[in-house]
């Protein structure tokens, strides 16, 4: 049965209202693995002559989340990373997205240093959906042309978050 972006948004935003925390989440994140397997959702927003670079595809006045759609012109590393105290879903469209996940193996006492262990690692194919929630450090590598959704809990570019420099270890802020 197809599912539009009109309706998980609607959705999300009731499910939200209910259940702000984890078990609330969880519902939205299985929501997304239904719309990035719809194919009318796919043809509208995923097609190969939309820009490459990230859309806002939707933000919530009332409850503040954010659906962002990625399509990617270039291979691209980000650095170690949280989203501070929101949550992000990440729901993948086309190729892959690979994911490290870190824990800090330092005891935190130098707020300009973290040094990390690798937690894991996995790649997220076209129809997986992965849930990253607010301190948890992680790292993303996607490849030419990847294509995939994101949702957050709030728009990430207006909150404090942790952004370290793998090279270096230095917290960047």
């Amino acid at each position: 049965m197809p599912y539009s972006l009109q309706e998980f948004c609607e959705d999300t935003k009731r499910i939200l209202k209910v259940d702000p925390g984890r078990g609330g989440v969880k519902s939205v994140m299985a929501n997304i693995g239904r719309l990035i397997k719809d194919d009318d959702f796919i043809k509208e927003y995923f097609h190969d002559e939309i820009e490459h670079g990230v859309r806002r595809l939707y933000v919530d006045g009332e409850l503040g989340f954010v659906v962002l759609g990625y399509r990617c012109e270039k291979a691209h590393s980000t650095p170690v990373h949280d989203h501070g105290n929101s949550w992000a879903l990440y729901g993948q469209v086309r190729d892959y997205t690979e994911m490290t996940e870190y824990d800090r193996i330092d005891d935190g006492t130098d707020p300009t240093i973290a040094k990390l262990g690798v937690k894991t690692r996995y790649k997220l194919n076209p129809g997986r959906v992965g849930m990253y929630w607010g301190k948890q450090l992680h790292a993303a590598f996607t490849p030419v042309g990847c294509r995939y959704l994101r949702v957050t809990g709030t728009d990430l570019d207006r909150i404090a978050r942790v952004r370290i420099d793998q090279a270096t270890s230095r917290i960047m802020g």
